[in-house]
């Protein structure tokens, strides 16, 4: 059941992830929508253009070009870049293929938000550049810090309308060396259709999905066959090994192999922002987790009861679940933290509701606290014959919030266990031999003699007995009593049940009788009337 309900979480990750990192395109549109930034957040047009492609500002035109390459339509896209005075090996000519690296660049390394992108002919003069120049973005290159702008030109119709600079122009080849594509995603790129799914192209969906299946395929054999030999061997908990092995261990290896493939792999800013969600990962870890923290629990578990601690066995269950609950509310804690949440204010806040609520179940978590105490110390176990606080009975059960008992009444009790961790406990089941302690009362008229032999054959039927310690063991005169002359029995009977004690007290008793009958005297009891002595 538990397995189901980690696959299923896996799967709602998953697409959560991909809902999650398309979301802003679903609400708002395309990233290079005329009404929304490449970040996702919408903006309305305040130029009333005059420009056919929109060039009359900064604005205008960037969401121009970034409209052209998310539609992948690079003839249009080279109309917005400024393709004159090429340096030596660039011609205007490679106005497409510019175009399309350029895109690369921008898809890998840079989101841009047009809300910051002046959308006045003039441009923003206050940004310490040329008043012809604007930037829309910086990207780092070995350590240098290089400014893609955007640049007024000369228009016959228009007087003067933006592009991308030439100068950018001319850093595009040297820097798609350093920020474009390999030649493996170059494959992907002119091998798969064009379109797009959410906000990732076909090709780049494509590659994601054969690198995982990459990753499975290598995997998967190695945890199977690891698994179907673990079965092979003598282990006890084989069977729950090698379902570790062969479920969430693949599974969890299978995810980081392929996010090696895939750190080594060029990929744009939003297949790095799906791919460093970690919806899967963090889902992978915890089923993970939580397996081996089952599979500890088994071996834990059947090590205490092989050990005869059935007490501490019955503990390990609550308290390795408290444990998981404890690492589940950090493992998500960590991801929110990862993801930008400030998982210290969230911490904080937890601390006020946690006080609010210890407030509110107080004597609850007194009586797990209470629970914790008695399973950890074992004061008592079930089926134990105790003295609680002046109650005798039999431990029936140890619950999580109070002890059932059963008393020599035959009737039942609940002791909460907040009230029972503090109470003095007598476990009589516990103890490992009975006293057996008499006083007999001779008759006065009982002579020395008769008083010493009856105190030797009290002694050597005591010592004789199989059931009786040899050691400590008495038969003492005491004195002369108000009622006759008392001796004193004590020894000990090795053995912890109750019925074996009262046979062998019975047999002691009866041979006791047999030999003061024996030696002439009689047993007096200690309400005899003294009249009758006259």
């Amino acid at each position: 059941m538990m397995q189901t309900l980690f696959r299923t979480f896996l799967l709602c990750c998953f697409f959560v992830s991909l809902i999650a990192t398309a979301a802003p395109n679903i609400l708002l549109g395309n990233p290079a929508d005329p009404a929304t930034t490449a970040a996702g957040q919408a903006v309305n047009a305040a130029y009333d253009y005059k420009d056919s492609l929109n060039r009359d500002t900064p604005r205008g035109a960037l969401k121009g070009f970034l409209e052209a390459i998310y539609e992948q339509d690079y003839t249009k896209a080279a109309k917005y870049l400024d393709l004159r005075y090429m340096p030596k090996g660039m011609s205007a000519r490679n106005g497409e293929d510019y175009a399309r690296k350029l895109h690369a660049i921008i898809e890998r390394n840079l989101w841009i938000n047009l809300q910051d992108i002046d959308d006045t002919p003039a441009g923003d003069l206050d940004d310490l550049l040329p008043d012809y120049r604007e930037s829309f973005g910086n990207i780092n290159v070995k350590n240098t810090e290089v400014s893609l702008l955007l640049q007024q030109v000369p228009s016959k119709k228009l007087g003067k309308i933006w592009k991308i600079s030439n100068a950018t122009v001319a850093l595009v080849p040297s820097l798609y060396e350093e920020l474009g594509y390999s030649p493996l995603t170059e494959w992907f790129i002119q091998n798969v259709p064009d379109g797009y799914l959410f906000k990732l192209s076909l090709w780049e969906m494509t590659f994601l999905f054969t690198c995982l299946l990459a990753s499975f395929a290598i995997v998967t054999p190695v945890c199977l066959i690891t698994a179907w030999l673990v079965r092979k061997t003598d282990i006890k908990m084989k069977d729950d090994l090698a379902g570790l092995i062969a479920k969430p261990l693949l599974f969890f290896t299978a995810l980081g192999l392929d996010h090696l493939l895939l750190s080594n792999a060029t990929l744009t800013a939003n297949a790095r922002a799906l791919l460093n969600n970690g919806y899967l990962l963090l889902g992978a870890s915890l089923w993970l987790g939580w397996s081996a923290i089952g599979l500890f629990q088994y071996i834990l578990r059947e090590r205490l009861i092989n050990n005869g601690n059935k007490q501490g066995a019955a503990m390990v269950r609550p308290f390795l679940t408290f444990i998981r609950i404890i690492l589940l509310i950090f493992a998500v804690l960590s991801w929110m933290e990862y993801q930008g949440f400030n998982a210290t204010a969230l911490l904080a806040g937890m601390g006020v509701g946690g006080v609010a609520l210890a407030l509110a179940s107080k004597q609850t978590l007194e009586n797990f606290i209470g629970t914790m105490m008695l399973y950890s110390a074992a004061p008592v176990k079930v089926g134990n014959l105790c003295n609680f606080g002046g109650i005798r009975g039999t431990v029936e059960e140890i619950g999580l919030r109070c002890t059932r008992i059963r008393t020599i009444d035959r009737t039942v009790i609940h002791v909460p266990n907040a009230k029972l961790s503090e109470m003095e406990i007598e476990n009589i089941s516990m103890r490992e031999k009975i006293r057996f302690k008499s006083d007999i009362r001779l008759d006065y008229s009982t002579s020395t003699t008769q008083l010493k032999q009856i105190i030797d054959e009290i002694k050597l039927l005591l010592e004789n007995h199989e059931k009786v310690d040899k050691k400590p063991l008495r038969v003492t005169f005491r004195g002369f009593g108000a009622h006759g002359l008392e001796i004193n029995v004590f020894a000990y009977i090795g053995t912890k049940s109750l019925p074996v004690y009262q046979v062998a007290a019975q047999e002691i008793h009866l041979g006791i009788m047999e030999i003061v009958e024996k030696q002439g005297s009689r047993i007096v009891p200690a309400t005899f009337d003294a009249q009758l002595l006259s």
